[in-house]
C-alpha cells in the first residue's frame, strides 16, 4: 500500500511507520532528558548544589531509551504487529 507525501510523491506504508517510530524515539529522548535536567536543575538551585543537573540529564536520557526499548518490545511481540506482517 502507497501514500502519497505532502510534495505529491508515493511512499510506501512501511516508511511511514519507520518515519513515525523514529520520531517517537526521538520524542522519548528528549523529553526524558528535558524533565529530569529540569528537576535536577530544580533541585540544584534549591539545594545549592552543582551535581542534580548532569545527573538529572543522564538519567533522563537512560530512562528516556528504557521507554522506548519497553514499548517497541511490547509493539513487535503483539499479536496485531504480527498480523499486519502476513
Amino acid at each position: 500500500m502507497t501514500h502519497t507525501d505532502e510534495r505529491g510523491q508515493s511512499r510506501p506504508a512501511a516508511d511511514r511507520d519507520g518515519m513515525s517510530q523514529g520520531m517517537r524515539v526521538l520524542a522519548h529522548l528528549i523529553s526524558g532528558v528535558l524533565l529530569y535536567g529540569a528537576l535536577g536543575w530544580v533541585g540544584d538551585h534549591f539545594l545549592h548544589t552543582s551535581f542534580l543537573l548532569p545527573v538529572g540529564i543522564v538519567l533522563g536520557a537512560a530512562l528516556g531509551i528504557y521507554t522506548t526499548i519497553k514499548r517497541l518490545g511490547a509493539l513487535e511481540a503483539s499479536p496485531a504487529a504480527t498480523e499486519g506482517e502476513r
